[in-house]
């Protein structure tokens, strides 16, 4: 009885060992995440958009950042697309907010960063990703999509919204190792 005892500890013990060494890239099948940048991470980016790094636009994206990944259901990335696209609803107060260019008070309207610090803060900063709101339905809520670029792209949505900014905040969504930029502009 003793030596089946052993004998199944060892299987017990070999079998962990395979589990281990079957998924060696942690990034395969991971949850998405979000991941803070630091000045060396956004340097690269600051740099193709002539822009200085700030630590405080930094934190609010990491936010956002948060705020994606909060859902990963609600999250899409299409083959071809070198796009992460996060889906929601959005009311009328939000839907407001976005079209005057208060993106803190819209973001702060749609739950993004309660909880986490309070909120948005000051409407001092310009998303430099995609938004996309379509027109109030029956209920008085609109579809609302945030369209986050890969991490090396610079893209045209970030060109319009550095205009006359002076600095950058990024932080990221990682989904399957592969990671998306949450930029702000200020």
């Amino acid at each position: 009885m003793k030596n089946w005892k052993k004998l199944l500890a060892c299987l017990l013990v070999g079998l962990m060992v395979l589990t281990v060494f079957t998924a060696c890239d942690a990034s395969v099948g991971a949850p998405m995440e979000p991941q803070r940048s630091t000045a060396d991470s956004a340097e690269a980016l600051c740099d193709k958009i002539g822009k200085d790094y700030s630590k405080e636009l930094s934190d609010k994206a990491y936010t956002i950042a948060n705020w994606v990944v909060s859902s990963s259901v609600s999250c899409k990335v299409y083959p071809n697309k070198p796009e992460l696209y996060r889906y929601d609803n959005v009311d009328d107060v939000a839907k407001t907010y976005l079209k005057q260019g208060s993106y803190a008070y819209a973001f702060d309207s749609m739950g993004i960063g309660k909880g986490i610090g309070g909120g948005m803060g000051a409407n001092d900063f310009t998303p430099g990703f995609g938004i996309k709101c379509d027109d109030l339905d029956a209920n008085g809520t609109s579809d609302i999509t945030f369209v986050l670029p890969k991490d090396d792209r610079v893209t045209e949505t970030m060109k319009s919204a550095a205009v006359g900014k002076k600095k950058l905040g990024v932080a990221y969504v990682v989904k399957d190792g592969v990671s998306y930029a949450v930029v702000l502009f200020g």
